[in-house]
């Protein structure tokens, strides 16, 4: 599966088209919360050495893999970093992460990730029970909302929120009250230099530092790990920027949008990618895709290695080495080398 540059800048516009708007309105709404940002974050960190970074997403392989349990065998002893929507597996599975980072703006499904203190009031929806971004979802939505609630409440002082001021006002007032510490970002939307940006008028608003987000909280994430954090090397774990092998189409993510472009029959906008690596064959869709070529992208100018350990996906390619989790842990604890290696493989 190739996308020209053409069908790039119509996903671009559409993700654009998509987001900007609610997230203007969010930046607006979430001024009174503005106190710390990132800078203020990276200011606190500062006389403190590199180390390498552990990145946690969502993706099926996630919880497949049993990623979280490698993690704490392995006493890994470095920033971790976590996408909104591995959360909840990481603490049911008593991981704490350091960092969690947040960027959407839907204004109904993210603050589940967080425990939704108003779960019975939303519009209905089987956005959770569809999917595997986390399986604990598919039944008994209530009661384990209730659990991820105390499960927040419990942690919140232990976990520092990187939140974008395109998230929900709801999502900045749960996790304050909650005990968590937040700190601020502007996802850049589009280009800055033009006079029409977005950006520019996001950041006109709130003077808060802008931070490239390659259309995903999990890319967002790894930024995060590589230009605040500044780590001396990021692993990352459950970004398969796609689907296990059979997956049906309406367990997708973007099942909605697949039905719009292809209402007759909405398997058409997915397809298989070889992972040589893994010597399987995963499926994808063009938003996924799209997210992937954005990541190898970013990759080649990323001043620290990234390794994927995800063990599943399609997020393979030049800048991204790929080795087994349990691997790569045993190198971060001896300390060894990153860069010598990356020239291993």
């Amino acid at each position: 599966m190739t996308l020209s540059e053409e069908q790039f800048r119509l996903l671009s516009e559409a993700t654009l088209r998509k987001t900007a708007a609610r997230g203007l309105e969010h930046a607006r709404a979430n001024l009174p919360y503005l106190q710390k940002t990132i800078r203020d974050l990276q200011a606190e960190l500062a006389p403190a050495p590199r180390r390498p970074a552990l990145v946690i997403s969502a993706g099926p392989s996630l919880h497949k893999r049993n990623s979280i349990g490698k993690i704490k065998d392995r006493g890994f002893e470095g920033p971790i970093v976590c996408a909104d929507g591995a959360l909840g597996h990481c603490l049911r599975n008593g991981l704490i992460p350091e960092y969690v980072l947040t960027v959407d703006p839907d204004p109904h499904r993210i603050i589940r990730w967080f425990g939704d203190p108003r779960l019975t009031e939303r519009p209905a929806d089987d956005y959770f029970r569809r999917q595997d971004l986390d399986p604990a979802l598919h039944k008994d939505e209530e009661r384990k909302n209730e659990e991820m609630i105390a499960l927040v409440n419990r942690y919140a002082s232990r976990i520092k929120l990187i939140i974008a001021t395109s998230s929900s006002p709801e999502i900045a007032q749960r996790c304050r009250a909650a005990g968590m510490e937040l700190y601020w970002w502007n996802p850049l939307y589009d280009d800055y230099d033009r006079p029409d940006s977005v950006s520019r008028t996001v950041f006109r608003l709130n003077k808060v530092s802008c931070m490239v987000t390659g259309g995903n909280v999990g890319t967002s994430a790894w930024v995060f790990a590589q230009s605040i954090l500044r780590s001396a090397a990021v692993a990352v774990v459950g970004m398969d920027c796609s689907y296990p092998p059979g997956t049906k189409p309406e367990n997708t993510q973007y099942y909605e949008h697949l039905k719009e472009i292809f209402p007759d029959d909405p398997a058409r906008g997915l397809v298989n990618i070889y992972n040589p690596h893994l010597r399987e064959t995963w499926l994808t869709d063009p938003g996924y895709y799209w997210y992937a070529q954005i990541f190898l992208k970013l990759v080649q100018m990323a001043p620290a290695p990234t390794f994927n350990c995800t063990e599943g996906g399609i997020l393979f390619g030049p800048g991204i080495e790929f080795r087994p989790l349990v691997e790569i842990l045993s190198l971060f604890h001896d300390g060894r080398d990153y860069s010598a290696a990356t020239r291993t493989t």
